[in-house]
């Protein structure tokens, strides 16, 4: 993430303020702000809106950045001039989730005063809250994420770098006017080491096939759906429900193809654990650009880690170690 004055917020994670920093003011006045994000946005080479209403609920955010109208924001704003508890139960509306997101990346601002009374409220990495009152920094880091859009979305099209980050942006929204008509799917298998928790395993058991005295569950496939979020280096997903669909041999196939959803993660592994395989798959045609960016992001970060975890509903169900 670039430095400055911006952090996502997550639970444990120590509050960082701008420094040295002697650039204008955010203008205190709500209404300024939102101008100057809309004015912002429009620089950057995006289609930009001051009051975005979702597509899915009432949740109105006080600017959108859009690559197109009529698809979903890559990004939305919430502003607030000087009380957190309003700005986060405001931001809360467009968490949306990883399979469904409102947006890719939500952000606050708070233009008065300090946030670090925000630091106790573990909010979803999709949402990251600005305190500060530099245009400066605020102008930097948007164009940093800006053009972190542009490295992931670009994947998925047959576009060449080139241009300034505003015509790189436009040429970008030109491309996807038709998403998700042209853009390319994706399939990623890793090579990985995989340590399983047994305990955690007997979440796959089908009903009527658990075993509490045994050692191991007893594992076959079965249509029993676990939920489980697959976390890599900073990124997560939540909500990938994920049932054991091939059980032989000490041979495990656990998988998510069953759902109509455009993201597909597979892990092929022994029971025991060991060398396993991990595919990390995207069906373009059951997408929208916000889902296409989560599962960007996921991957970037899960390859620059090399490493993989599975959490469950109670625990960590599976560590895996990128060869």
């Amino acid at each position: 993430m670039p430095s400055g004055g911006v952090s996502t917020l997550r639970s444990g994670l120590a509050w960082r303020k701008p420094t040295g920093e002697s650039a204008t003011s955010i203008p205190s006045e709500k209404a300024a702000l939102i101008a100057w994000l809309i004015e912002e946005g429009t620089r950057l080479g995006f289609h930009t809106e001051a009051n975005y209403a979702s597509t899915e609920d009432n949740a109105v955010a006080e600017a959108a950045w859009l690559l197109n109208p009529r698809q979903k924001p890559v990004f939305t704003f919430t502003v607030e001039e000087a009380d957190p508890m309003r700005l986060v139960a405001s931001a809360l509306q467009w968490v949306g989730s990883s399979t469904e997101p409102k947006s890719w990346v939500h952000i606050c601002i708070i233009s008065i005063g300090s946030a670090d009374v925000l630091s106790s409220f573990p909010l979803p990495k999709s949402v990251m809250v600005y305190d500060g009152r530099s245009l400066a920094v605020l102008s930097r880091y948007l164009e940093g994420l800006a053009a972190r859009m542009v490295r992931l979305l670009r994947l998925y099209t047959d576009d060449e770098p080139g241009g300034s980050i505003s015509e790189t942006v436009k040429r970008l929204s030109r491309l996807t006017a038709e998403w998700p008509k042209g853009m390319w799917s994706s399939r990623l298998s890793l090579k990985a080491q995989t340590t399983f928790d047994d305990e955690w395993l007997y979440l796959f058991a089908a009903e009527g096939m658990e075993d509490d005295e045994a050692d191991v569950p007893i594992l076959k496939p079965s249509r029993k759906v676990v939920p489980l979020e697959v976390t890599g280096g900073g990124a997560s997903f939540e909500g990938a429900l994920m049932r054991l669909t091939e059980a032989r041999g000490g041979d495990l196939l656990f998988s998510t193809d069953h759902r109509n959803y455009p993201f597909i993660f597979r892990l092929s592994a022994r029971e025991g654990g060991g060398d396993s395989t991990l595919d990390l798959w995207f069906d373009v045609d059951k997408s929208n650009i916000p889902q296409a960016l989560r599962f960007r992001e996921l991957v970037e970060d899960v390859v620059s880690s090399k490493a993989a975890i599975l959490m469950g509903p109670s625990g960590e169900v599976a560590r895996l170690t990128l060869s």
